[in-house]
C-alpha cells in the first residue's frame, strides 16, 4: 500500500505524524512525504523521502498577513484570536482560521497533486489544516485520514474546511465535494473538547533526534523545571513572556531548563537567574523524562509530550489551540493555566511540590499509556484503502 502524509510546514504539524507513518513503513508499506519550507528538512532527519511542494514560498509573510505586525500588535491579535478558538472550541471553528490556512495550504496544493497523480497513493493522512490533502483525496478518490494534533474534535470539520477551498479544487479542477475523512484523535476521550466520531491513538512524542548533553542522563542535585515556548511562539512574539517566570525562579531551590532552540534572542531576559539553565535543541521528551514539572505554551505537541511523561505543566497560552489544550489540562486537574504576569514562586513552589496535582499528572499518563498505539490503526488503514482498490477495480472493469 501506498501513503501520502501530507503535512503543513512546521514541526508542530509534521511531528505528530511521524510514529504513524514508521508504523506503516515497519509494516511494508510505502509513504511519502509531502510538505514544504522546513517541513522537508524535518521529514528527511524522520527518515522519510519527502517531496517539497512549495519551494522558495515565504509562508511567514502569509502567516503575518493574518497574525498581524510584531511585537506587541501581533501578540494582543493572536491572544485574541486564540481566545475566540477556545470560545468556539468543538462546535465551529472561527471562519478566519479556515480561511488563514486555505491561503497557508494553497502554495502547496498544486504540485502535490501532480505528484499524487504520478505515485498514485491508496490513502493520505494530512495534518488537521493541510488543505492539499483534501484535495488529493477528492481527485484521486480514495480515503482521508484527517491527523489531529491536539485537543479538538469537531463533526464536519472537514466539509466546513472544503467549503473554503473553491480556488484550490476550481483551478484544478475538481469537484468541490468532500472526500470520505476518518479523523485520529490523540488526547484521552475524556479530555477532547467537541464532539465528532474518529479513532483515539496513543500520542507517542516524536521531537526529532539530537544529542543529549551529559548532564541531562546524571541524576539531578535537586528538582528539574523544564521552559520551553515551542518553535512557533519565539519567532513570531518573542520569549519576553517568560520574564516573571524566570523573576519567580529565582526565588526557588529548583534548576530551570529554558529550552529556546537555537537561535532564540534572549536578551528579554537577561541577566539570567543562576538556577536556570539555558539549552538548544533537545529533544523535548528527553528533557521532560526526567524533570520535575514543565512550564510551557501550550503548543499541541508540547501538551501531549508532558502528558505522556506524567509531569505537572504549568500552561501559558499565546495563540489559537493552546488555550484550548491549557483548559483541557488544567480541566483534568493535571496541571494549572495562568497568564505569563501572574506567575510568581509560590505558583511554581506549587507546581513542584502539590502531590494530588502530580498524582493527577500520572494518572494522565497512564491514561494515554492505553490507548491504541499506533501500529494498532494500520489494518484499519488498510481495510480503507482495500475498500477504495476494490471500488475503483469494481468501476473500471469494463462491462462485459
Amino acid at each position: 500500500m501506498r501513503v501520502m502524509v501530507s503535512a503543513l510546514p512546521g514541526a508542530g504539524h509534521l511531528f505528530p505524524t511521524v510514529p504513524l507513518a514508521w508504523a506503516l513503513r515497519s509494516g511494508g508499506h510505502e509513504v511519502l512525504v509531502a510538505t514544504a519550507a522546513e517541513g522537508v528538512d524535518l521529514a528527511v532527519r524522520a527518515g522519510f523521502p519527502v517531496v517539497d511542494t512549495a519551494p522558495g514560498v515565504d509562508f511567514a509573510a502569509i502567516f503575518s498577513r493574518h497574525w498581524g505586525d510584531p511585537p506587541t500588535g501581533r501578540a494582543e491579535s493572536l491572544a485574541a484570536q486564540g481566545q475566540e478558538f477556545a470560545a468556539a472550541a468543538g462546535t465551529r471553528t472561527p471562519d478566519r482560521v479556515f480561511k488563514m490556512f486555505a491561503e497557508v495550504s494553497s502554495p502547496m496544493a498544486d504540485q502535490m497533486l501532480r505528484v499524487a497523480r504520478h505515485w498514485r497513493p491508496e490513502a493520505v493522512i494530512y495534518s488537521r489544516l493541510q488543505a492539499a490533502g483534501l484535495l488529493v483525496a477528492s481527485a484521486l478518490d480514495i480515503p482521508a485520514i484527517e491527523h489531529g494534533v491536539g485537543f479538538v474534535r469537531e463533526a464536519g470539520f472537514a466539509q466546513r474546511f472544503v467549503s473554503f477551498l473553491g480556488p484550490i479544487y476550481e483551478r484544478n479542477r475538481i469537484p468541490l465535494d468532500p472526500p470520505r475523512v476518518v479523523s485520529i484523535h490523540l488526547a484521552p476521550p475524556e479530555m477532547m473538547v467537541g464532539d465528532g466520531d474518529g479513532w483515539p491513538m496513543r500520542y507517542v512524542p516524536y521531537n526529532a533526534g539530537g544529542p543529549l548533553p551529559p548532564w541531562l542522563t546524571a541524576p539531578a542535585a535537586r528538582p528539574r523545571v523544564v521552559v520551553t515556548l515551542g518553535t512557533v511562539v519565539p519567532g513570531s512574539v518573542g520569549v519576553g513572556s517568560l520574564a516573571p517566570v524566570l523573576a519567580a525562579a529565582a526565588d526557588l531551590d529548583v534548576e530551570f531548563i529554558l529550552a529556546l532552540g537555537e537561535g532564540a534572542d534572549l536578551d528579554a531576559l537577561r541577566p539570567l537567574p543562576a538556577n536556570v539553565r539555558p539549552v538548544g535543541w533537545v529533544p523535548l521528551a528527553a528533557l521532560l523524562a526526567g524533570a520535575a514539572a514543565v512550564v510551557h505554551h501550550g503548543g499541541s505537541g508540547s501538551t501531549l509530550t508532558a502528558l505522556t511523561a506524567g509531569i505537572p505543566q504549568l500552561v501559558l497560552p499565546h495563540a489559537f489551540d493552546q488555550f484550548i489544550n491549557a483548559q483541557a489540562v488544567a480541566g483534568y486537574g493535571c496541571g494549572l493555566l495562568r497568564e505569563p504576569a501572574t506567575v510568581d514562586a509560590a505558583v511554581l513552589a506549587g507546581l513542584v511540590g502539590d502531590a494530588p496535582l502530580r498524582a493527577s499528572a500520572q494518572a494522565a499518563a497512564q491514561r494515554v499509556a492505553g490507548m491504541p498505539a499506533p501500529a494498532s490503526l494500520v489494518p484499519r488503514i488498510e481495510a480503507l484503502a482495500g475498500t477504495a482498490i476494490a471500488t475503483a477495480t469494481v468501476a473500471d472493469t469494463p462491462a462485459s
